[in-house]
């Protein structure tokens, strides 16, 4: 497996870059065609002079992304958890499908479809703020690829990235949709009108 580091704000050695590959090799075990490996480091040094190292792992297989992010005051650790969490959920998944190729997956999941008119049921109406009062800036934007695919497939590219929603191009409507968790753990939809 091909890994390639990056790092923002962190020095990565010979050693840690050893650390690492032997470290990613362990996920070979779990995960089956890995297409893509990175691994980015990030340190962020704060007023109190603490200061934390963020390890974001991100392995892309043929089909789905996974995703495992971790901030720890010791970039070793950081490292470690990260890729346990991302065992956790490539095992995770692995099951859900041996478990799906047993019965019908549409009718077995619990999947709320909200409509565009009423709104996310149970999001957060807060807005953050900085430490000046202001509403807070955009600090990152991503660009992907959209492949289509149904519920089922947007489901599980959550669960593999660890976020609480996901945006994706639905193969059965043609048009993007929204997926989310929902706090009683089931999931939700959002599309627009058509």
């Amino acid at each position: 497996m091909n890994i390639q580091i990056r790092s923002k704000d962190a020095r990565v050695s010979d050693g840690m870059r050893e650390y690492i590959n032997s470290r990613m090799a362990r996920i070979e075990k779990v995960i089956d065609h890995i297409v893509d490996a990175q691994v980015e480091l990030r340190t962020e040094k704060f007023r109190s002079g603490s200061e934390f190292t963020t390890a974001q792992v991100t392995l892309q297989t043929g089909k789905h992304i996974i995703r495992a992010e971790v901030r720890e005051s010791d970039a070793s650790k950081a490292i470690d958890q990260a890729i346990e969490k991302l065992e956790r959920q490539a095992r995770k998944f692995r099951d859900r499908q041996k478990d799906r190729k047993g019965r019908q997956s549409v009718s077995n999941l619990s999947v709320a479809a909200v409509s565009a008119q009423s709104g996310v049921d149970d999001a957060d109406s807060a807005v953050d703020v900085d430490e000046d009062g202001k509403p807070a800036r955009v600090v990152r934007s991503k660009r992907f690829a959209m492949k289509p695919m149904d519920v089922d497939e947007a489901i599980d590219q959550l669960e593999l990235l660890g976020h609480e929603f996901f945006l994706f191009l639905n193969s059965d409507e043609e048009q993007l949709n929204v997926v989310y968790r929902r706090r009683d753990g089931t999931y939700g939809t959002i599309a627009p009108l058509t």
